[in-house]
């Protein structure tokens, strides 16, 4: 997977690669396998679109109204701005790693309008 990527970052959950990147938008890859779980929240202003390639993802939302749930490859979900939930790959002891796209306006970047 590191071959499709203009740049790879390690952060403490996983290993996240730019394959595009413009004023406008931004794509990445994101592989995820036994790392710690961010205790934390993620949380963007914009909408975020997550398509898993490989294995299973985990995804909890922050509310309680939004329960979570388990995606696999080929399902998509779009995040609403301002959307606060954490991913991580499932199960836990999986011995593949997940891997997903996350594609997302950049920030500072006004909302498309007639879409």
């Amino acid at each position: 997977m590191h071959g499709d990527a203009d740049t790879v970052r390690d952060t403490p959950y996983g290993k996240v690669g730019t394959i595009y990147s413009d004023r406008a938008i931004e794509m990445v890859w994101v592989s995820k396998q036994g790392e710690a779980i961010d205790p934390g929240w993620v949380c963007q202003d914009s909408v975020d679109l997550l398509v898993v390639l490989q294995g299973r993802l985990k995804v909890e939302f922050e509310t309680a109204a939004s329960p979570g749930r388990v995606m696999r490859p080929g399902e998509v979900l779009v995040l609403p701005p301002r959307t606060r939930c954490r991913a991580y790959g499932w199960p836990r002891n999986a011995t593949r790693a997940t891997i997903f796209l996350a594609v997302y306006p950049q920030e500072g970047t006004p909302p498309a309008h007639g879409r």
